[in-house]
Order: C-alpha cells, then structure tokens, then sequence
C-alpha cells in the first residue's frame, strides 16, 4: 500500500568476521550492500580501499560445474520431473552438507574426466570415419600404397576428377599421360595419372582446368584395403569405448543434482565474495555500507550482534542521495505488484500505485474477455498452476483475480464460450429451456437472468460503460496528485494542476449532460460559468515561474490539453471492441462447430475437437490482448496522472538458487 521507509546503515566488520556476517545478512536477505564506489564512507575516508581484483578462481570452478552439470543433463536417462513451473529440486540441509563436503568435489573430478573421455573418443572417431571416407574410393587400388613414389622417370598423381568431367580430362591428357581409373562414385572418379616427369607442370595445369583434387598418402604403408580395414577396425573400437564411456555418463548423471547444489553454493559464495571485495577496507576492516527497511533494522541488529567483532550503526543519507525502493501492499492487492514492476519503481517522494491500479486492472481485464467460460477456465487453470508453481507467484495469483473478474463480467454480459448454448444445445430441450429460457411463453432462462445487457444488441451500453470507466480513472488519477500534493504541502500545485482540471473536466461532461437532455437546462449556465473561471485559472496559475509572456503562453497550451484528455478517455473504447471481437470469435467458433457436428459417423468427436481448439485459441489471443491493452492503460492514461517512475529497485543481498531451494 505504500513506499516501504529505508535506513541507511554502516557495518562495520573485522576481516576475519567479515565472511560469517555476509553468510547470515545473505540468508536473511533484508540488506543491500553498496559498493565502494556507492558508498559514502569512501568519500569521507578516501584512504579506505576496494579489491578491483574479481575472485577469478571461483569464477573458473562456477564455469566448471555449469559445463559438468550440463554434460550430465545431456547424457541423462530421462527427464528428471522439472519443468517450467517447477525449475527446482528441493533438498534438505543435510544433503545440501554433504554435497558440498566431499562428494561434490569428487564427483566434479570424475565428470570432467569422463567428459574428456567422451570428447576424446568422439574426435578419434572422427578422424577415423575421415580416414575410411577417404580411402574407400581407392579400395581397388592393388598397389601397395608406399610403391606409388618409387618411379624415377614417371611422375605420378593420385587423386578425384568430377565425373562430370572424367571424360574430357582423358582426351586433354591422351597425348602426355596415362590415366588409370581406379573406381567409379557417385559424383567423382578416382584415378591414378601417370606422366614423364618433364611433362609434369603442363599435366597438372589441364589437372587444374578440371577441378582435380590430389590425395596423398604420404607416409601410408599396404594397399588402400589393408589401411581401409584397419581403420575400420580402430574405429569399431573406439564406437566400442564410446558407447561404454556413455553408459558410464548415464549411470554417473543420477548424481547430477550434487553438482547443481555444488554449483549453487559457490554462486551464492561468488555473490557474498563480491560484496566484500567491492566494499571500502581497511587492514583489519570491512565496511558494508547500505540500505535496509526500517521494519528490517531491529532484526539486522539482531544478526550483528551475534559477532563481537562487529557493529551497526544508522546513517543520515547525504543531501541528494536517494534511497532504493521497495514496495508493501496488503495480501488481495500484492500480486498486482507485478504490474508496478513492470513499468518500473517509483521515485521515493512518489506514490506506490498498486492499491489504485488493482481494481481498475481486473474489471478492465474482465471486460476485455467477457467470457463467464473462458474466465472459469481461467479460474481452473491458475489454480492448478498455482498449486505446482515454485518460486514467485505473483503474477499467476494476479491473473487468477483477473480470471474472477471475466467470470463476473461474463455472466453480466451473458458470454459463455460465446453463445455456445444458443447456437449448440438443441431448440426445444429440457437444457436449452433451462439455460435459454422459452421464448414462446415469455419465459427468460438462467442465462438472461443473470445477465445485466447483452454486447451484442445493446453495444452502446458497453461502449459508454468502457468510456465512462475510463473517465473514472483519469479523474482518480487526478485525485490522487491531489491529495498526494496537500500532503506535501504544496498547495499550489494542488488547486492549479489537479483539482482545477478535475472540476474543468466535470463541467465540462455536464455540459454534455444538458446537451443530451440528462441534465436539466438551468445546470448549463452555471457549468458555464464555473467552466470560464477554471479556464482562466488554468491559463494564469498553471506556470507560475518565468515572465508574463511566456506564463501566459504556455497555459493557453495547457487549456488545450483539455483535447489530450478527451482523448484520454476515447482509448479506453479499446476495452468493448477487444471484449466483442473475443465475443465475435467465439460466435465463429460455435458456428464451425455446428458444421463440424453435421459429418456422418464422426460429426460428434470433430464438432468437440473443434470446440476445444477453437475456444482454446480464442482464450489465448484474447488472454494476451487483454492483459496487454489493460496494461497499456494504466501505464500511458493513468500513471502519469499522478505516478512518477525511475526509483531504483531495493535489491537485498540473498541466496540466488538456480538448480535447488533448500527445505528449512
């Protein structure tokens, strides 16, 4: 509900307490350490120093264990049961003791070996699988292969011509060269050229002109075949080796949560080693200069007490210095933090808008589906995520409220899956007359009795209700900067920027009541008048610095804001079309459906695939239009009505797990 009040505060620790007091203040997770870049006690004691140099060594073992777990992973005989919901493994301390005690390491020396292993085995065998492509198109050759260079007078070459150009290559070489076809491939002949040595350069220049590739083997001793089978059989062993270093790996990567707990301990280790390497020291002292929130203070006293070597004390921030900030609201409004976040923390003088969004944001969600089925879905699906999801879960209890509100919105507006009762329950039944009602008798079913107004036949009942919330929470905005400037004290801005506009604007719907024949004519004159006097106020009180001229010029052009915020008002007409094009959908939907029903045989199992992908991809697209038009609106028609963005987020040095979380 509000801006959480922040501390400043200095620790003050011994060197050879320093890394105990890190560990507790890190698992208690209530203080942000400033570095000493950041931190003021620097400036006042410019002698005081910070290691630049990072923990390059545990670095490199992070690095280690991140290629080890993921070398595991690859080889592992199945999915371990973690998914997008549930990323972590939960373990008790004691397993998380002894993974980091012995086991870990040990393990880590093993998975490195086997994973060289591996790596080794697998360039063996390419190599080999390189060796046996090579040679098998000369497996005819009968000629020892260390023979080919023991001519004195003939010069030999060895090596591919395209077959495309095998023929031409002869009849250019008839005259200077022999060539010997040693086999036939699919795209290249291999053959063995034999010329006088004199003739040599000009052989290889027309070799050149029909894209000869030479093969050398250098250094090879029997025929092609003998060099073919034994690399044949080097490596149908190391395919032998491999597959048993594998099974190894398999066997071995039941054990890869030990490298995840290791290598989620030495992240944390790496965070509170870089917390005090960046902090200003001394010889004998660290000094952890920071931030904590002022509920926080007595349990950060509580933590430094329990080193003697060590003392906390409160700062007074220095002018200028801004405190980072967190935000507290009540159980039913926190989840709708994750929309506050999202657009960015306010300045600490600001106000926490999420108590003001939360109600605004489910009901436009709601209508932007306006689906009773679809927000039941919803209802059930965030349910159940919520029930296996780990971790933050703001976001899917705030879609679950949101999934409320489409039920309540649906059942006012009579959407369930469209008009899927209607145009899908036959005429004339029990069911249909139940849900329908009985249209001869004059007799309205349950859906009609529930329902406040139908989109469909009454669309300008939507499109006033979505303009007039809209209209409602400009003027809330509005409010709120007014009463939050009456707090501050500034009374100017209060009457000249806020409250002016709020009755500026109300006269001037009210004028548009008379106008409509809503409100009675006599109201005219004084909305008028009262019109005029705000007009003025706006055009001489709204700048109040600066020379007459100017003053006077600029709150003409703020008078014509009054445009910028029927214009305002106008978007919010976004909430009734994405809420009758879900509608319009659906119907759509429900009419494939209908045909899909009518095929022989099959009708009943295609009509019912259809209705659920159908509606499952309409729910989807209006799901994210909606939460994303509904955000739109609070971020550029709300919030800067009364909300200023750019705080720095309160970011509490704590335990980051990656792979685990750790059962108290």
């Amino acid at each position: 509900m509000a801006i959480s009040r922040m501390e400043k505060i200095l620790i003050v620790a011994h060197r050879s307490q320093a890394a105990d007091l890190l560990e507790a203040l890190q698992e208690a997770g209530i203080v942000q350490i400033l570095d000493a870049e950041l931190a003021m006690v620097s400036k006042e004691w410019p002698q005081l120093e910070a290691e630049v140099k990072p923990p390059r060594e545990m670095e490199e073992l992070i690095g280690r264990l991140s290629r080890a777990t993921a070398f595991l992973k690859e080889h592992a005989k199945a999915q371990d049961g973690r998914s997008m919901l549930q990323p972590w493994v939960a373990v008790d301390r004691k397993t998380y003791t002894d993974a980091v005690g012995t086991s870990g390491p040990a393990l880590l020396k093993k998975t490195e070996a086997l994973s060289q292993t591996i790596e080794k085995l697998k360039l063996q065998a390419e190599t080999a699988r390189t060796e046996i492509q090579r040679l098998s198109p000369w497996k005819k050759l009968q000629v020892p292969l260390e023979q080919l260079g023991q001519f004195k007078s003939v010069h030999y070459s060895t090596g591919l011509i395209p077959t495309t150009h095998f023929k031409a290559a002869v009849e250019a070489l008839a005259d200077l060269a022999v060539v010997k076809s040693v086999d036939s491939g699919l795209n290249a002949q291999s053959c063995l050229i034999l010329c006088m040595r004199q003739s040599s350069p000009e052989v290889q220049k027309i070799l050149r002109q029909y894209e000869f590739e030479p093969v050398n083997f250098e250094g090879q001793q029997g025929t092609a075949a003998d060099n073919l089978a034994r690399w044949q059989n080097q490596l149908n062993e190391i395919e032998a080796d491999l597959k048993k270093a594998k099974k190894d790996a398999q066997d071995l990567s039941d054990q890869r949560l030990t490298l995840e707990i290791l290598s989620d301990h030495y992240h944390n280790l790496l965070i509170r080693r870089l917390a005090e390497t960046t902090s200003p020291t001394s010889q004998t002292t660290v000094f952890l200069e920071g931030w904590t929130r002022r509920k926080d203070y007595p349990r950060v006293e509580a933590i430094v007490k329990r080193f003697e070597a060590c003392d906390v004390t409160i700062l007074i921030p220095c002018e200028g210095e801004e405190p980072p900030v967190d935000i507290e609201n009540a159980a039913p409004v926190r989840p709708f933090e994750a929309v506050t976040r999202l657009y960015g923390m306010p300045i600490p003088t600001s106000i926490d808008p999420t108590l003001f969004l939360a109600p605004f944001f489910a009901v436009f969600f709601g209508l932007c589906l306006a689906d009773a089925g679809y927000g039941l879905f919803l209802i059930a699906a965030l349910a159940w995520m919520l029930k296996k999801a780990q971790g933050d879960k703001k976001m899917f209890r705030m879609l679950l409220i949101c999934g409320v509100a489409t039920f309540l919105v649906g059942a006012a507006t009579g959407g369930w899956f469209g008009d899927a009762a209607s145009a899908l329950i036959p005429q004339g039944t029990k069911l249909y007359e139940i849900i329908e009602g009985n249209p001869q008798l004059d007799q309205p079913g349950l859906r009609q009795r529930i329902m406040l107004f139908d989109p469909m036949t009454q669309p300008m009942i939507f499109f006033l209700l979505s303009l007039g919330l809209g209209y409602l929470q400009i003027q809330f905005g509005l409010l709120i900067a007014f009463f939050s400037n009456l707090f501050r004290k500034d009374w100017a801005a209060a009457l000249c920027d806020q409250l002016v506009w709020v009755i500026h604007l109300n006269c001037l719907l009210g004028l548009g009541l008379v106008a409509g024949d809503i409100l009675p004519a006599d109201l005219g004159r004084l909305f008028l008048l009262i019109l005029i006097l705000t007009s003025l106020v706006i055009i001489i009180f709204t700048v109040r610095s600066g020379g007459w001229g100017g003053r006077l010029g600029l709150g003409f052009y703020q008078l014509f804001s009054t445009v910028f915020y029927m214009g305002d008002v106008l978007s919010y007409a976004r909430l009734m079309a994405l809420g009758m094009v879900g509608a319009g959908f659906g119907m759509a939907i429900n009419v494939l459906v209908k045909l899909a029903s009518g095929a022989p045989y099959v009708g009943w199992a295609a009509g019912a695939v259809v209705f659920v992908l159908g509606h499952l991809l309409n729910i989807a697209l209006s799901v994210l239009g909606a939460f994303v038009h509904t955000m739109r609106l609070q971020f550029v028609e709300f919030f800067p009505k009364f909300f200023t963005g750019g705080g720095q987020d309160f970011l509490p040095l704590r335990k980051d797990y990656k792979y685990i979380e750790v059962k108290p």
